[in-house]
């Protein structure tokens, strides 16, 4: 232990945060200890790509003073906000997007009408040549569902874009967000609204545990989708399904219309997988390090 102490203290000397990254996986306390002692820059924090920065964050920061803590977060929130917006507009709204009927106020698709109307011979737009797109956020609503279990956390990064990305998809009063281990909880309630830097900021701070109720969650997402009014009702579940406390979820699972499950994979595939993915209601998508998450993430709300 003397020998991972003088590392960290090293590194933290040489304002390394790589190497306090590093370090920070099994040594979390240590190197929150470094960090609260150091003059954190953004020159220091620019030397982590973001998704190194959030792992050192979310392993050190149950143990961080808060100045330190706010530090790394006013870096974080706005880097994941941003890059979760480019992943949507990249990917994901033209997937999400059907064409409506104009009504005077709606943004038009300039190329689209003009091609309209040179085809139908008008020179001058009308309404029946205005070409519309419209997002389906409008119709669907939607529970997310995150695993609190270390092995899914360690996807974090992934995690707090992806969860995101699908809130964009939305209305913004149209989604909840669920944490749960042994016992499951409402970080976001449905029918209320939230400002995008929130939501990261509410999942960075999802602290890891062991257990996993699957049950309790999946149930208290229903409850959630039984507010909404939507024709689409989609539950996101991101979790390894590591059932290890709770009822068996398969009851509940089957009142669900739409199950999307988000599997981060751990050493081992257990059983239950395949036991919840023979249902009809539900779909599974892997989440790992190398996830593409433009293409996922499309492919999860499409």
């Amino acid at each position: 232990m003397s020998r991972i102490l003088e590392l960290a203290e090293q590194a933290a000397d040489e304002d390394n945060l790589e190497g306090l990254r590093l370090i920070a996986t099994n040594y979390p306390i240590i190197v929150a200890q470094m960090l609260n002692k150091m003059e954190l820059t953004d020159i220091i924090l620019d030397q982590l790509q973001g998704e190194e920065l959030t792992l050192l964050y979310s392993r050190t920061k149950k143990h961080l003073d808060f100045q330190i803590r706010k530090k790394m977060l006013d870096k974080l929130i706005p880097f994941i906000t941003k890059k979760a917006k480019t992943i949507y507009r990249r990917g994901v709204s033209a997937s999400v997007k059907r064409y409506v009927n104009y009504e005077p106020g709606d943004s038009w698709e300039i190329e689209m009408t003009i091609e309209k109307m040179l085809s139908n011979g008008k020179t001058i737009p009308d309404y029946d040549s205005i070409v519309v797109k419209e997002p389906s956020k409008r119709k669907r609503s939607l529970v997310i569902c995150i695993d609190k279990s270390l092995s899914v956390l360690q996807l974090i990064h992934q995690i707090v874009l992806m969860a995101s990305v699908l809130s964009l998809s939305v209305k913004k009063d149209n989604f909840a967000i669920i944490d749960f281990d042994s016992t499951a909880q409402i970080l976001k309630e449905m029918n209320t609204t939230i400002h995008p830097e929130s939501i990261v900021e509410l999942i960075l701070n999802i602290e890891s545990s062991g257990k996993t109720n699957l049950e309790e969650a999946l149930s208290l997402a229903h409850k959630q989708l039984s507010k909404c009014v939507s024709k689409e009702k989609i539950v996101y579940l991101i979790s390894d399904l590591e059932r290890t406390v709770g009822k068996n979820p398969i009851p509940v699972i089957s009142r669900i219309p739409d199950l999307r499950v988000i599997y981060a994979r751990t050493y081992r595939r257990v059983a239950f997988v395949d036991e919840v993915i023979s249902l009809n209601n539900v779909s599974m998508s892997e989440l790992n390090q190398n996830s593409d998450l433009i293409d996922l993430t499309s492919r999860l709300i499409s």
